[in-house]
């Protein structure tokens, strides 16, 4: 596991350090520390990670902005702030946990279970993305459905257009609402998008879904989706 933290007060960053190396006691992981964005930034774009633990309020400056660039990459994002009144405006745009300021070695315990776990469903509102260089923020209500590119995700949308994400498909599945549900080892979709399932030869099904797209459904979700379809409200 590939850690950076970016934090500029020295004692804070060495007790985040700390708590983070604490947490992952079962886990083989290299981390980076860095007091202000830029050099972490320098860092990242020469350096895979997988996982960013940022302060929102560096030198006096407020993060919020960088923020949304950061949670366009392929890596998930802890935001780790005193901000806490900007935890939901964090939440909406992507971040995989929000740890507010002073934080215990529980709490950050917490975070790192959630990413370990990779199966909680998060609360995003928006997806954070790159556009032709500049961050732009999708709608989570326009997806249609998405589908995996390798390490990339397509990101098929209501209107018609597609969108490349830096998230793999199992990374953008950590910070979807739980309206969304894989139903291929390349597909997911939202329930909400959803409409029959048809059966073909070889017992191979497909997923319609409401405005006429047909999708693969892998036999061992099958009976997850039909549950699902049932208990929606739609």
């Amino acid at each position: 596991m590939r850690i950076v933290i970016v934090e500029d007060e020295y004692l804070v960053a060495k007790r985040l350090k700390r708590f983070v190396e604490n947490s992952f006691a079962e886990t083989t992981i290299s981390l980076q520390l860095f007091d202000c964005l830029d050099e972490a930034m320098d860092y990242i774009a020469s350096n895979c990670i997988d996982v960013l633990f940022l302060d929102l309020n560096l030198q006096g400056e407020d993060g919020f902005d960088l923020l949304k660039q950061q949670v366009s990459l392929s890596f998930h994002t802890i935001v780790v702030s005193a901000n806490i009144d900007r935890a939901i405006d964090a939440f909406d745009i992507g971040v995989l946990d929000f740890i507010a300021k002073p934080f215990t070695l529980a709490r950050v315990q917490k975070a790192v279970t959630r990413l370990l776990q990779k199966n909680v469903p998060g609360q995003c509102k928006y997806l954070s993305y790159k556009n032709r260089g500049e961050v732009s923020l999708l709608p989570i209500g326009d997806i249609l459905y998405l589908k995996a590119a390798g390490h990339y995700t397509e990101i098929y949308t209501r209107a018609g257009t597609t969108v490349l994400h830096d998230k793999n498909l199992e990374k953008l599945l950590c910070i979807l609402p739980k309206d969304f549900e894989r139903i291929h080892r390349s597909y997911a979709v939202s329930i909400k998008t959803m409409a029959s399932i048809s059966a073909l030869e070889g017992s191979k099904y497909i997923l319609r879904l409401k405005n006429g797209t047909e999708l693969p459904i892998g036999r061992t979700r099958l009976k997850m989706i039909k549950m699902r379809m049932i208990g929606s409200p739609n």
